[in-house]
């Protein structure tokens, strides 16, 4: 058992101070671990007395009789045999600390009494010169013992008194002219000895307390570690509880979320009456709504699972600036609101599609905070760097927010949490996003006059790429044969009457095995298939089954509503596109137009597995 296992718990109540100033616990605990000292240090010190007790046989037989000295060694070696096996029956960490100390004690007034008798016997069968050989041998006995003695005073105190007192007491008795210097001289020795040994024994004493003291410190420490600990690991669950929640909520409310998107879309193409028209739109506008929020929880679980992957690539900045001008100019001309576009040559390196996703969330804040004027889109260029810009007329934001603003979930001048003005979301999904592309992103806002936002990118001075794909619209569709899987009917019924309104074959099935068994009828030139199925099978392990039998790449689209990190990656090592509920029709076209445009098929067996490389991905917030 070592020291720090044997201390006790500290006692609540505050214990009367001793004499010592310190606690009757605390005394006990000093007194401990001198005892601890004393004992470890004895057994050496008994080899060392017996080695001593054998020179002076040697030394005292030529002024002494030999035979007395002889006696007396012997007497001594049982001494020292009765100590060790004293010693032998001390255990100073389980053992009353004053019991041991008093065992130790008796040990050192043993060994005191031994070497003081040999001054009895150097009286009696010695010659007078004999007395001055024993005072100087136990002089030199006792100076060496300090060391033994110095932990426990009272114990080397007690030694030396029954060592020097034997010597004096035989000075005494022998007498002679030489007596009153010689007791002098001794009495000298036992007090400059004893005040050494004091202070020997206060500094050992300090030093005890030192270390009782750093052992309480480190048991607080520990202590205190193990609660942080425990407080992280909670915290930890915590979180992966909430994202599990997260996860799973999103992905059932994304399902009948994405299933609506679909007939509503069918019913837009069907002969409706003005009032038909007008309902449509609400459920429109509410479809939109819900939409958003969902997007942007998925955005921010995205970011958290780690799955966004930045690929920087050199484009223009004005077609990116066209593409949301076209999605929020007729929001903004509906909420009465001017909205304008700086024009711009300016290029960019960075990745296209996250810029796309912060400047959708600055202008839709932008949007959803102004009541009148209007907003500005401008890019500036600063050197080797540029800035893509938003201006607003709103409220402006206080400097005191400005850096609150980016936290998660919060908001300003919403105090009633109205879900229309979004979730709280949007510039903490910007300010990871600048993270992830190694930028920044700054406020700059002036009360009641409005605010600018600005995302700061490096710029591209180099020639740009001839994009000479086809617009999307202009690709038909007509003839495309396309395998549906989802395990929802509703949603397979809706995907079906789209992807036919758009002159496709489709064919749907609810699982692997239904889809195996529909490729006897058809070769399908794309697999859309949802990513989580019934009886925890996925899409990945689908399309892998579809490819294996058909012994082909065929391009696929996965359509997901889960935001679980590992879903998201295991969705991203298909080497299909990856598309996240409720995905609008404009989106699908746009996939299905990419996929037979610019195909980009993956032999089966080499097909990614535990990375995204090569992994096309998009969403409908990031494609403006």
């Amino acid at each position: 058992m070592t020291p720090s296992e044997a201390l006790p718990v500290q006692p609540d109540a505050a214990q009367p101070p001793t004499r010592w100033g310190w606690p009757a616990w605390e005394r006990d605990e000093v007194l401990r671990e001198q005892v601890a000292l004393l004992r470890h240090n004895f057994p050496m010190t008994l080899l060392a007395s017996l080695a001593t007790a054998l020179g002076t046989l040697w030394v005292m037989a030529r002024v002494a009789e030999p035979q007395a000295i002889t006696v007396w060694l012997v007497s001594h070696a049982l001494v020292v045999a009765g100590v060790y096996l004293t010693l032998r029956s001390i255990a100073p960490f389980t053992d009353p600390a004053q019991q041991a100390a008093r065992k130790l004690i008796a040990c050192m007034s043993a060994m005191g009494l031994s070497w003081g008798s040999l001054g009895y016997v150097v009286l009696y069968w010695g010659t007078p010169e004999s007395v001055i050989y024993a005072i100087g041998i136990i002089s030199t006995v006792s100076s060496g013992a300090l060391g033994l003695g110095a932990p426990l005073y009272r114990a080397y105190v007690t030694y030396l008194t029954c060592a020097i007192g034997g010597v004096m007491m035989a000075v005494a008795l022998a007498g002679g002219p030489v007596m009153w210097p010689a007791l002098f001289l001794t009495g000298v020795y036992y007090a400059l000895t004893g005040m050494q040994a004091r202070t020997a024994d206060r500094a050992t004493r300090r030093s005890i307390a030192l270390k009782l003291e750093n052992d309480r410190l480190v048991n607080q420490l520990r202590a205190e570690s193990q609660r942080a600990l425990a407080a992280q690991e909670a915290a930890e669950k915590a979180d992966r509880d909430k994202s599990r929640f997260l996860a799973a909520a999103s992905h059932d409310l994304r399902q009948p979320l994405h299933a609506m998107g679909l007939f509503l879309e069918s019913l837009q193409r069907s002969p409706l009456n003005d009032h038909q028209l007008t309902v449509l739109g609400h459920a429109h506008a509410a479809s939109g709504a819900a939409a958003e929020m969902l997007t942007t929880l998925l955005d921010y679980s995205r970011l958290e699972a780690g799955v966004v992957k930045v690929r920087p690539d050199a484009f223009a900045v004005q077609p990116l600036l066209t593409a949301l001008e076209q999605e929020f100019g007729v929001q903004a001309d509906t909420a009465g609101l001017v909205y304008r576009t700086r024009e711009t040559s300016a290029a960019a390196f960075a990745d296209r599609s996250l810029v796309g996703l912060v400047m959708h969330n600055f202008i839709s804040n932008a949007l959803r905070y102004t009541a009148k004027g209007g907003v500005l889109i401008a890019c500036r260029t600063r050197g080797k760097r540029l800035a893509l810009e938003v201006w607003d007329t709103g409220p402006g934001i206080p400097r005191s927010q400005w850096d609150n603003i980016f936290k998660e979930f919060h908001q300003l001048g919403n105090p009633e949490r109205d879900r229309r003005k979004g979730l709280g979301l949007g510039l903490a999904i910007v300010q990871r996003l600048a993270r992830e592309m190694n930028t920044s992103v700054e406020v700059l806002s002036q009360p009641g006059r409005g605010s600018v936002f600005r995302l700061w990118l490096d710029r591209w001075q180099g020639a740009l790429e001839d994009d000479t794909a086809p617009a999307p619209d202009t690709v038909s569709l007509v003839g495309l044969k396309v395998l549906a899987i989802d395990d929802d009917e509703a949603v397979r019924l809706g995907m079906q009457s789209l992807l036919h309104s758009w002159g496709c074959q489709c064919i749907t099935a609810e699982s692997s095995a239904d889809a195996l068994e529909c490729l006897e009828d058809i070769t399908p030139d794309i697999i859309i298939t949802d990513f989580r199925l019934r009886h925890e099978e996925t899409g990945k392990q689908v399309l892998q089954a579809l490819r294996a039998y058909l012994g082909t790449s065929v391009p696929a689209i996965i359509m997901t509503g889960d935001t679980s990190p590992q879903r998201l990656r295991d969705a991203q090592s298909t080497s299909a596109l990856l598309l996240h509920k409720p995905v609008s029709t404009g989106q699908l076209r746009d996939a299905m137009v990419q996929l037979i445009t610019q195909p980009q098929p993956v032999p089966p067996d080499s097909m990614p597995q535990d990375d995204d490389e090569g992994t096309a991905t998009t969403s409908a917030a990031a494609s403006p």
